[in-house]
């Protein structure tokens, strides 16, 4: 396409003194630009410009005719870029007047009149090659002849027919015709889209990360299905959701032609692999439990292929454990999880005192940062062993038996996450339930059932502001609450429950005020989240009750409120709670501080 013929700027020398306008003599200089505010490129001009660059420096006069010839060139850039291919551009140079003065160059531009696209030919070999490159032009008759659209374009045809199964197209550059006087373009568009594809063998490229047995258990078309582009980037998210690849792309590549006269496509991986070993640690505090550091060690591909192995440990003020977990994904199936998981805690909290060891099993659908999945599960099984106080059932005289109890349960989970985002939500809504059939063996042998049911919604109401309000409910159906291990019991209160009381204190509690525990629970919260850049407010209420009946009610809640400080980061919030209670019992504190990273819910 044409452009504006650029001539060396014309120099002013008619009112200059000679020695200070020699070439030679070095000089500053002042840029001024007129006429690109109206097309909007005044800002981008000056990002590019050489003069811009250089006018700090002294320079002589050659120096600054050469910068200026460049700018007059980026300025036709610039306008044809939105669609002005008739403009004009009028450089001057200034010499200084005196000794010690600056020299001034001014560039006048006038845009001229917007070029628009009067026809489009597309030239294809076939009824659906034009239509899918007509949908994919996305240009019509009198739109702007701006050459970021004419790229896009090109770019938009070239995605459009590997989604309908033609990977290798073959798109000739367009060609434009403009009219001067009409200011209009006529645009001829050719293109051979070649054959339609079909899915091949997935396999590796160079040192295979993960094997071609195991790619082929990640993708989800089956071989032989018509080729869309959309199949890779889904096994780009996937590999990259390993964590077992630092880099990778995933590419086409065509490896023979079928019986019908499709062609075979293979999927290509190849990648860099990503360190498999991590260390990582956390730190919190909660008034009521305390310090709390965990720390963890883990090889994601101990066992090929993901079988991640995982050491952790806990050190609290109440609590101490250990734990060793295997997990392996895409097990048997893509997006599916097998978990193994040995645990060794001891606790010394008000209601209980208790050392266990758990071992446990399960199958789940995760959810992640990459793939923040709207469903997913887990179903498992799970044998406890944990000796056991119930700190209510003790007496003046004499401390609280311990007790013994064996349990084998079945816990299991559905959610339903239709929230905008994972770590740090501001529109949408989230469910869960679990329920857990649980038998225990102690003085006897009897089966109970825990269930919960908990929903969170997220509501905008600027763009700096959002409410969320959670509702979580349980309820423990079988078993009478003096029967059920005091560390299966529901209780409630502290950061992630209600706010402004202890941990534990919210319920019903024993003459000396420890915590009985109950078979069912309520709980309620509210927020307001004010963000400004990477800092936040929280205002927050927090209600709650535990109950000795099976069925929860909202009867008799205590409440606690307060506010929270946010600092965002790329793992999500650190938050720090200050709440008090609003209708406290005798001996809740009157502040209570929690300090964590994530949001409340």
């Amino acid at each position: 396409m044409p452009g504006i013929d650029i001539e060396w700027p014309a120099l002013n020398t008619t009112s200059a003194e000679s020695d200070a306008a020699t070439p030679e003599a070095e000089t500053r200089y002042t840029v001024e630009v007129t006429g690109l505010d109206s097309v909007g490129l005044q800002a981008r001009f000056r990002e590019l410009s050489q003069l811009q660059k250089g006018r700090n420096d002294s320079s002589n006069t050659a120096q600054i005719r050469r910068r200026t010839v460049d700018d007059v060139q980026l300025i036709d850039l610039l306008l044809r870029s939105v669609g002005h291919y008739a403009g004009t551009i009028e450089p001057l140079i200034t010499p200084p007047l005196k000794n010690g003065a600056a020299t001034i160059i001014s560039i006048v531009v006038d845009p001229g009149p917007l070029f628009r696209i009067d026809k489009i030919n597309i030239q294809a070999p076939t009824q659906l090659a034009r239509a899918i490159a007509q949908d994919a032009l996305q240009l019509t008759p009198g739109t702007a002849l701006i050459s970021a659209n004419v790229d896009a374009a090109e770019d938009g045809m070239r995605a459009r027919l590997a989604k309908a199964g033609y990977p290798f197209p073959e798109i000739g550059p367009p060609e434009i015709v403009v009219d001067h006087a009409l200011a209009m373009a006529s645009m001829t568009q050719t293109i051979d889209p070649g054959p339609q594809a079909r899915f091949g063998a997935i396999r590796s490229e160079g040192k295979a990360i993960v094997s071609s047995q195991h790619l082929q258990r990640m993708v989800r078309y089956r071989l032989g299905d018509i080729y869309n582009a959309d199949e890779l980037e889904d096994i780009r998210r996937a590999l990259i959701a390993t964590n077992l690849y630092g880099a990778v792309t995933v590419r086409p590549v065509r490896a023979g032609t079928n019986a019908d006269g499709t062609a075979v496509v293979d999927v290509v991986v190849a990648g860099e692999g990503a360190p498999l070993r991590t260390i990582s640690g956390t730190a919190g505090y909660s008034t009521g439990e305390g310090a709390r550091l965990t720390a963890s060690w883990q090889n994601r591909n101990f066992f090929p292929p993901q079988g991640a192995v995982t050491f952790s440990g806990v050190a609290a003020q109440r609590e101490q454990a250990v734990g060793a977990e295997f997990r392996r994904r895409n097990w048997l199936q893509r997006d599916r999880t097998l978990v193994i998981s040995t645990n060794f805690s001891a606790q010394q909290q008000d209601a209980f005192r208790a050392t266990t060891a758990t071992v446990s099993g399960s199958v789940e659908r995760e959810t992640n940062l990459i793939w923040q999945k709207k469903w997913y599960y887990s179903l498992g099984t799970e044998f406890t062993a944990s000796n056991e106080a119930d700190l209510s059932a003790q007496s003046t005289t004499t401390s609280a038996p311990r007790i013994l109890y064996y349990i084998i349960a079945a816990p299991m989970s559905l959610s339903y996450d239709g929230s905008d985002d994972l770590l740090n939500p501001v529109r949408g809504f989230r469910l869960n339930a679990r329920a857990s059939p649980e038998v225990s063996f102690q003085t006897g042998t009897f089966a109970y059932m825990k269930t919960q049911i908990e929903g969170s919604y997220y509501l905008p109401v600027s763009k700096s502001i959002s409410l969320a309000g959670r509702l979580h409910l349980g309820t423990i159906f079988g078993a009478s609450r003096g029967d059920i291990a005091p560390t299966r019991r529901f209780y409630a209160g502290g950061g992630g429950s209600v706010r402004g009381f202890g941990y534990q204190q919210v319920g019903p509690q024993d003459s000396s005020g420890t915590p009985t525990g109950g078979n069912s629970l309520t709980e309620a919260s509210i927020e307001a989240r004010i963000r400004f850049g990477d800092w936040g407010v929280v205002p927050f209420i927090d209600a709650g009750q535990v109950f000795s009946k099976t069925v929860p009610s909202f009867s008799s809640l205590q409440a606690g409120a307060g506010i929270g400080l946010r600092y965002y980061t790329a793992f999500g919030p650190v938050r720090i709670d200050v709440a008090t209670p609003i209708n406290p019992r005798a001996g809740d504190p009157r502040i209570a501080f929690y300090v964590s990273i994530g949001q409340a819910f």
